[in-house]
């Protein structure tokens, strides 16, 4: 019986061949979307899921309070916070830190070669335990309870020593402090694609002490991770009630001032934190469900699409239905029969689905910014929600039509005297409202993330990034010997306009800078605890930087170093500061003494905001102190020319100055360009699920406007003979369609407008909601209908009238 079901839904797919490769292309498309953007989601959604304690686990940070308000949040924490814990905290059952080595750690020596490093950490010995760290090579006895200890992700212990059996090897670390010699003890396996704390090394924690001037009972300098293992019967709001009086103890230490410790589970760190120093680029919860929620809706104009083409044709196979039954054909019999055609065409639409997820999956990984290599089709998951994709495709696109054809009445239809039931007439419209209430949602959403996208690349940044090429400082106990031949190398070159050392670059992120709260004008009757980012620059990088100086003077080479020398100390700083310290004009500002780290210093200038960070945040309050020293980065205006010229010069002169150190370098622009990385994304893949959603209506649209024009082909005939015009024929047609999209118009707009708003209002520099905004979405729906209704149409009525007249 099932094979002859399958034979007959086969015969009806080819009969009406146009309906089903609309319908098979159609559920295809929108499983593909559907399937590309569930593994996206799946892997935004599992980041720490590998880890078999992710539950267990939670990472503190530090809020820095004004009074009771929040006014700034920090990943990093004080070291000695997760030891004091552990002591006092039933709770915990153990924790780890991992303190960033950033430019500590920046270049390692390996016989006569010199490599740079990029993620390294010293970590506790319990780290391996609690991030689900097998080793692969050494022993984890005794691991990490020494000084001068390093284990290699596999993959570095192949770039270093060419094999995984490194353990006894050692390797040297040029420092401020002199040459450290460091011995491998481990391998373990390369960091996950989704975790947020990845690492290319790690090291012992007592290194720190050792060998980095890092105290256990340091409570000066919060610039550690810090991560706690809670107890197996110990729940996180228990452990929330325990650590706020744990904080509040800190307080009344005087360990902390104006901070409050908090904590966070890891698996919420990747997609629902935004804080200071994080370990990487974050994602966004809401991003991540409204492209899920995108895809969903794009997968149910599928759905609507062959449940109107469906539903439409029912007058076509009425007379069918009601032979079928006449001769003995229960309606159980031809739901079954409706329910395997549905089948067959959903299977044929599945594998036409996989198709086009190999032929997309390449540029969807490169666009969606997943990991390379990341297994699609590879995947069992995949499969698995492919199966249940299809099952939930059957059951919501099979069920209506089974009903509506099984209901006809025998007599009634082989009496001719059969017709479409008003409610089944008034659920077409409905979906075709739904599905265009949602294109124009998309349409509109899309167009508003580019205006966005584009505001935020237009906005005048306050600094001038062209032509300049930045180098990382070498990093060992002579690195700062070769600075001043480094810079005289390159200025004697003409096509360099300018050279500057600073301790961060715009674009970088605030992890390159320090923080700093409790900075108060001098003899303040009102106290304030901003956070305050501060970082060091030398007298070039204002000018080189086009950075507008208001009032003051810039540094000179009198000026004392601000970080070392505590007497004298003198800053520049920006507007937002002069905002929080309530001071009115930069002139005012100009020699005012303020309290910094325990002694005064003088403002000597300001210098108007720049965006350090793009446009998507707010200008943030910055100190600049002053240092001469490479320490950091060096940047090199260029005046235009050949940009492989200027990038040989430069490496030129590094490597005479500093023949030990590997030369890494960027252009500012392009690594400026990185943070709308995130934007450019988003926009990509809202495009695309916009352009699939459009593709689905237009697909359904033009199966009606067939279907229609079919039925109405002697109508059209008649009409032609007595001299109607093309033009009213379209009209005569389309009337009813443009309703219904009028209708969807009026629906959608309001809807769109509050998701826009509300999508906007996660930047502080957002673009303005204008008209046409609103109004080009709306105009393209009309004219996609018109096209698609009107091509039919004429179609259509280019026929001989006489054969229009014979049709039946």
């Amino acid at each position: 019986m099932l094979i002859n079901y399958t034979i007959i839904a086969w015969r009806n797919l080819r009969k009406n061949a146009t309906f089903s490769l609309i319908n098979v292309f159609g559920l295809a498309t929108g499983l593909a979307v559907a399937l590309l953007i569930a593994q996206y989601v799946r892997f935004e959604l599992s980041y720490e899921r590998s880890n078999p304690l992710n539950d267990r686990i939670v990472r503190l940070s530090m809020d820095y309070m004004n009074g009771g308000t929040v006014n700034a949040q920090d990943a990093e924490t004080y070291p000695p916070i997760g030891p004091k814990a552990l002591r006092e905290m039933s709770e915990v059952e153990r924790y780890t830190r991992a303190y960033p080595m950033r430019h500590r750690f920046a270049t390692i020596q390996i016989g006569e070669k010199y490599y740079r490093l990029d993620n390294v950490y010293a970590v506790d010995s319990t780290f391996f335990r609690m991030f689900n760290y097998p080793l692969l090579r050494g022993a984890a006895k005794g691991l990490f309870s020494r000084p001068r200890q390093a284990v290699l992700t596999e993959k570095m212990a192949h770039t270093y020593f060419n094999t995984l059996d490194v353990v006894g090897k050692t390797f040297k670390v040029p420092t401020s402090r002199g040459t450290v010699l460091i011995e491998v003890m481990g391998v373990v396996p390369d960091s996950p694609a989704n975790t947020h704390l990845k690492f290319d090394m790690v090291l012992s924690y007592p290194t720190m002490a050792s060998d980095f001037g890092e105290r256990d009972d340091n409570w000066d300098n919060n610039n550690a991770y810090t991560f706690l293992q809670l107890a197996e019967n110990a729940g996180f709001d228990s452990f929330t009630h325990s650590l706020e009086k744990f904080s509040e103890r800190l307080v009344q230490e005087k360990k902390v001032e104006n901070e409050k410790v908090i904590a966070q589970k890891i698996g919420d760190i990747h997609l629902y934190s935004n804080k200071t120093f994080e370990t990487e680029a974050n994602g966004d919860a809401s991003s991540v469900y409204l492209l899920l929620a995108v895809a969903i809706l794009v997968l149910l104009g599928a759905f609507v699409n062959y449940v109107n083409l469906t539903t439409s044709k029912a007058l076509d196979r009425a007379r069918e239905m009601g032979v079928r039954k006449a001769v003995g054909s229960t309606q159980e019999q031809i739901r079954v029969q409706i329910f395997v055609e549905t089948v067959l065409v959903n299977l044929l639409a599945g594998g036409l689905a996989v198709v086009l997820v190999a032929l997309l999956q390449s540029v969807f990984i490169d666009v969606a910014g997943l990991p390379k290599g990341f297994a699609i089709l590879g995947d069992a998951f995949f499969w698995m929600s492919t199966a249940a994709f299809l099952v939930s495709s059957v059951l919501l696109s099979g069920f209506y039509p089974a009903i509506v054809l099984a209901s006809f009445e025998p007599v009634k239809v082989l009496k001719g005297n059969f017709s479409t039931s008003g409610k089944g007439a008034f659920l077409r419209k409905a979906l075709v409202v739904f599905q265009f209430s949602v294109t124009l949602i998309l349409l509109v959403q899309t167009a508003v993330v580019y205006r966005q996208v584009r505001y935020l690349r237009d906005q005048e940044l306050g600094l001038n990034m062209e032509q300049t090429l930045v180098v990382k400082a070498p990093v060992g106990a002579d690195a700062q010997n070769g600075n001043s031949g480094f810079r005289q190398t390159l200025l004697e070159q003409s096509q360099v306009k300018s050279v500057s050392f600073s301790g961060t670059v715009p674009g970088m992120g605030t992890a390159g800078m320090g923080t700093t709260t409790g900075v108060n004008l001098s003899g303040a009757a009102k106290k304030t605890y901003y956070n305050f980012h501060v970082t060091a620059i030398d007298t070039a990088f204002i000018d080189q930087m086009s950075i507008q100086l208001l009032a003051g003077k810039n540094f000179d080479a009198s000026t004392r170093a601000g970080f070392s020398d505590t007497t004298d100390r003198q800053f520049i700083v920006n507007l937002e500061t002069l905002r929080l310290w309530e001071i009115k004009t930069p002139e005012e500002a100009i020699g005012k003494r303020v309290d910094l780290w325990g002694n005064q210093a003088t403002i000597r200038a300001v210098i108007n905001n720049y965006h350090y960070d793009s446009p998507k945040t707010p200008h943030i309050p910055i100190i600049h102190l002053y240092s001469p020293r490479f320490e950091r980065y060096a940047s090199v205006k260029f005046a235009p020319g050949d940009p492989s010229e200027q990038l040989a010069t430069v490496k030129r002169a590094f490597e005479a100055s500093f023949p030990y150190s590997p030369f890494t370098y960027f252009f500012l622009d392009s690594e400026y360009d990185k943070q709308y990385k995130t934007e450019d994304r988003f926009q990509q893949v809202f495009g695309f699920l916009t352009v699939i959603a459009i593709v689905i209506s237009c697909l359904g649209l033009f199966g009606l406007a067939t279907f229609t024009a079919s039925k109405r082909t002697k109508e059209i005939g008649i009409r032609k003979v007595i001299g109607a015009t093309p033009v009213n024929l379209v009209m005569l047609l389309s009337k009813e369609f443009l309703r219904l999209v009028a209708l969807s118009i009026l629906i959608g707009l309001p809807l769109t407008y509050f998701l826009a708003n509300a999508w906007l209002d996660n930047y502080a520099s957002r673009a303005e909601l204008t008209l046409y905004v609103f109004a080009g979405p709306a105009i393209l729906i009309l004219l996609m209908v018109l096209i698609s209704i009107g091509g039919r149409t004429i179609a259509t009525a280019l026929l001989d009238p006489v054969k229009s007249l014979r049709s039946e």
